[in-house]
């Protein structure tokens, strides 16, 4: 009897043992399975904060750049702009100082001498002189033109010629400006593409 009994309870043992050990696996099959997974999850997760980190870093770089180019083009811009006035005080400082009140006075007398010759005796020409020349330029212009024509041309002196001349054609709304801004400003947009092409070579 001592026998079976002890037998039963070894039998019980054994089979304790197996269940613990089956349920033993079974937790760490689960575990394994568990840990698998965080695993997976934590390395998706570091692939796309890794990721999003890539694309604001790609952004960044796109708008530095894009922000070095704005920044570049005002600074062109900046400089054409006062290379384009300097260089129209230049040429306007250079027209007067190169076209004496006597050459200016001969350019005007044939001007009107060869308009008026040319079939506008008819017209009034009237020629806007600078202020601070008036007088002088009056002279020379009256002494170059012939006397049948000095009746066609009013001189009249202006405060916005600072020098050169203005024709305007009585009558009607023809001006032609020849004023030493008007001609610094056309001799000044021929070479501002130049000057373009000049900073956008350096640029």
């Amino acid at each position: 009897m001592a026998d079976e009994l002890q037998a039963l309870l070894k039998k019980i043992d054994e089979e304790g043992l197996k269940k613990t050990e089956a349920k033993s696996a079974e937790l760490l099959a689960q575990a394994r399975l568990e840990a698998d997974a965080l695993l997976a999850q934590a390395r998706a997760e570091g692939a796309e904060l890794l990721e999003g980190a890539r694309r604001e870093a790609e952004l960044l770089r796109q708008n530095s750049e894009q922000a070095l180019r704005q920044a570049a083009r005002n600074v062109l811009l900046e400089l054409r702009g006062v290379l384009e006035q300097r260089l129209r005080q230049a040429v306007e400082s250079l027209m007067q100082a190169s076209l004496p009140a006597e050459q200016l006075a001969q350019i005007i007398a044939s001007l009107c001498t060869a308009y008026l010759a040319q079939g506008g005796k008819e017209d009034r020409l009237e020629l806007l002189l600078p202020e601070q020349q008036y007088q002088e330029l009056v002279g020379a212009v009256n002494a170059a033109l012939a006397a049948d024509l000095r009746q066609n041309c009013e001189l009249s002196p202006s405060r916005s010629v600072t020098g050169g001349f203005k024709l305007l054609f009585k009558g009607s709304d023809v001006l032609y400006d020849f004023t030493d801004k008007a001609l610094a400003e056309t001799l000044t947009a021929h070479l501002s593409p130049k000057i373009t092409g000049i900073l956008s070579e350096q640029f």
